[in-house]
């Protein structure tokens, strides 16, 4: 029998970079968010999963210069209620954090305004490392894009009653970069300040159902069935 196909969306922003600058060569970052986001699908007895960022402290203010790094590690941890194993895909888009002009808060940065934030933020995904790449990019996208898309190429595994796999991070840490200056520095404070918001998609895994992508990550990936992140 076939069964229903369920998609799962990470609708709040969590764990989001909030940028306020001012004048001289620091940044002021700050985040109220919080940094657990339980997942549920419809019903009692559905799919869940929780997004975290164990090494981010949300309310703590910092004093950012450059070549500081500031750890953040967004993940996923597989909670459903019953012995599902899961398949994932994460979102990051880069967003403004005030309103600024005619830019609005929440909002995708502008291309340009993006090519700015790529010289001031470095952040060491997942992806980028051959040696792990754990977590793999959409097909044509940077982490120059505004929005990055990735799916975690192994299944998370449920097995009751033991605790469900968590993903490898999808990055560990945001760098400024060492050649932030003050101009830099002006013209993020002038749009508004940055918001790296994570967000998400989480399918049940069914072996057998290769025609429908749901065997493994890379099929549903290639089946289109992230494809909504896209957006």
């Amino acid at each position: 029998m076939r069964k229903n196909i369920k998609g799962l969306g990470l609708l709040l922003a969590i764990a989001c970079i909030s940028g306020v600058f001012y004048q001289g060569t620091g940044a002021y970052l700050t985040d109220e968010r919080k940094v657990v986001n339980h997942l549920d699908f419809a019903g009692t007895q559905g799919m869940q999963a929780v997004l975290t960022e164990p090494s981010w402290e949300p309310d703590k203010g910092l004093l950012v210069l450059p070549g500081t790094r500031l750890l953040k590690d967004p993940q996923v941890t597989n909670t459903s209620a019953l012995d599902m194993d899961e398949l994932v895909a994460l979102k990051v888009e880069f967003v403004y954090a005030g309103d600024s002009g005619e830019r609005k808060k929440g909002e995708r940065l502008t291309e340009e305004d993006m090519k700015l934030v790529s010289r001031v933020f470095d952040i060491d995904y997942n992806a980028d490392d051959a040696k792990k790449s754990d977590w793999i990019r959409f097909k044509g996208e940077s982490g120059e894009d505004v929005r990055q898309c990735f799916y975690y190429k192994k299944v998370l595994k449920r097995q009751l009653p033991e605790k469900g796999e968590t993903t490898i991070p999808l990055f560990t840490q945001v760098k400024v970069r060492k050649e932030v200056n003050n101009l830099m520095a002006e013209r993020i404070r002038q749009m508004g300040g940055v918001e790296i918001r994570v967000s998400g998609r989480v399918l049940q895994q069914m072996e057998g159902e290769k025609s429908f992508g749901l065997n493994s990550p890379k099929e549903a990936y290639q089946a289109g069935l992230f494809q909504e992140l896209e957006l």
